[in-house]
């Protein structure tokens, strides 16, 4: 069976480093009820973003050559807002396999002829900031069908988990850290073909599942989190978080905030 496997695009490693980047920032939502809550809205909602980039990309995805075109550590400075500076360390890996409308597997991707291709996607890495220590992993497999012929809209489904370990000093000078363990799963999310418009899902959930750990001067909390997300065609994705409805701008780079409350 063919089987190509290629090294991340820049663009992955950077939205898993904006994702710490916004974690520093989520003491500005203020319709959660705590900071845990916080934490993992925000790690859903970067999550979230970072599959739309994954979604606008080429299904060739590029051609990148292991060894040849691996992008190097990510470096980025902090968002406007004198969060300060980080650096962020990932690596990751795609394997593709592409299929016609019989489900036999093709030597490549061809725009007329490939019905559907499966991706195993996967990122790691680690974010060291002034203050506190980040590591990061997402494993995604994905399906992609409906590309056979002229198409004009893809649909995604798929399976995948995360785990998330952070540990640091407050202000105060307090030693914190917390973890997270999460699963998703992606049901029929119709996404235009890239380049045309809208170009955010217009219909299909994503729902995941999360258990964080937050450790501190006070003892230990466990808590467990469910995260319904449904999209519509524009870039405001609904979110019902353990049945609280919040907002994420699918829009959000690295230094902007995604999550907004929905009123009502």
């Amino acid at each position: 069976m063919k089987r190509t496997r290629r090294i991340l695009a820049g663009v992955s490693t950077a939205l898993v480093a904006a994702a710490m980047t916004a974690c520093d920032q989520a003491t500005e939502v203020a319709d959660l009820d705590d900071a845990m809550e916080i934490d993992a809205a925000m790690l859903a909602a970067d999550a979230t973003i970072e599959e739309m980039a994954l979604f606008q990309q080429p299904l060739d995805f590029g051609g990148f050559v292991p060894g040849v075109d691996a992008p190097p550590p990510a470096r980025h400075p902090g968002p406007p807002g004198g969060h300060g500076s980080f650096e962020g360390d990932f690596s990751g890996v795609r394997s593709v396999s592409f299929f016609d409308i019989d489900g036999v597997e093709q030597e490549a991707y061809d725009p007329v002829e490939t019905a559907s291709v499966q991706i195993v996607h996967e990122v790691e890495g680690t974010i060291v900031r002034d203050r506190f220590t980040a590591e990061i992993f997402r494993a995604r497999e994905l399906t992609v069908t409906g590309l056979e012929g002229e198409e004009t809209h893809r649909t995604w489904n798929g399976s995948g988990s995360s785990s998330m370990a952070r540990s640091g000093v407050t202000e105060d000078g307090s030693e914190r850290s917390h973890s997270a363990e999460g699963s998703f799963t992606l049901t029929d999310v119709v996404v235009p073909i890239p380049g045309t418009e809208p170009r955010w899902p217009i219909s299909g959930t994503v729902t995941r599942q999360m258990v964080m750990t937050r450790s501190g001067p006070d003892g230990t909390v466990t808590r467990e989190f469910e995260i319904v997300i449904t999209f519509d065609g524009s870039s405001i994705a609904t979110a019902l978080f353990n049945g609280e409805a919040i907002e994420i701008d699918l829009t959000a780079g690295p230094g902007r905030h995604p999550l907004h409350h929905r009123p009502g």
